[in-house]
């Protein structure tokens, strides 16, 4: 196994446990900059570094100024904490990514905060049953396009509409890699192929709504739905394997 592979996988029990964390906290009038600091905190005394905060891709007008996501309700990703506390009946999505010597490590769950309706529940099963689908067709030759397409079949026959503009990565040395990962069937993808020792990272953000959505101008990150309608996201690390793949995450 190479030190590459090995950091991963330590960087991968680290997200999977402060995500639980993060989730067992979230209760009413919880401040989410509390969380943020509970999160880096704990990232640094596993000799890890937090990922997301500073981080500036290409397309981002200013850095990430936090260490967490936490994107609340219709909110889709990428909301920095922003002074608020959660409410009770919200959902939210922390998704968190670290440096552990040299590899990365991201993750992503949904959390209910007190007593939702049902409507947000149901979201929830068939979101993470959404990656389940996703990640059952990976195997070292299978094409890229079959994760997309076997997560939009099942959403799609469920009421539910895959978010596009955001999709999943691989992940390696840097948080990001190519080949990019579509939650959607892409027909570009069919002759890109997955590879043994490969990790990959799938993130689904599935909506009983449009879809439809716009970046929070105040912010500059947060990206949500302008139909209001709740966004569910789950993400697992995946090591692809000659006969299958291995899930690397433990929180879900």
């Amino acid at each position: 196994m190479s030190q590459l592979l090995k950091d991963q996988r330590i960087a991968a029990r680290i997200v999977s446990n402060i995500l639980l964390e993060l989730a067992q906290l979230s209760t009413p009038g919880t401040p989410l900059e509390m969380l943020d600091e509970i999160a880096e905190r704990r990232i640094r005394e596993e000799g890890a570094e937090p990922y997301n905060k500073n981080y500036k891709p290409d397309w981002a007008i200013e850095p990430y100024p936090a260490t967490i996501c936490c994107s609340v309700n219709h909110e889709i990703c990428h909301a920095p904490p922003r002074g608020r506390s959660l409410r009770g009946g919200d959902i939210v999505k922390y998704d968190l990514g670290i440096r552990y010597k040299s590899g990365c490590g991201d993750a992503a769950l949904t959390a209910a905060v007190g007593e939702i309706d049902n409507r947000k529940k149901r979201a929830m099963y068939y979101g993470l049953r959404a990656l389940h689908e996703g990640i059952r067709v990976v195997k070292a030759g299978v094409p890229i396009s079959e994760i997309g397409k076997a997560i939009e079949k099942f959403s799609r026959t469920n009421g539910y509409t895959v978010i596009r503009e955001f999709g999943g990565h691989t992940i390696g040395a840097e948080m990001h890699e190519e080949p990019h990962i579509p939650h959607y069937y892409d027909p570009k993808y069919d002759k890109i192929f997955l590879e043994a020792g490969m990790v990959i990272c799938i993130e689904p953000m599935l909506t009983p709504g449009t879809g439809k959505n716009a970046i929070n101008a105040a912010d500059r990150w947060t990206a949500f739905c302008t139909d209001y309608q709740p966004v569910v996201m789950f993400e697992a690390m995946i090591l692809v394997r000659p006969e299958g793949h291995e899930v690397l995450t433990t929180h879900l």
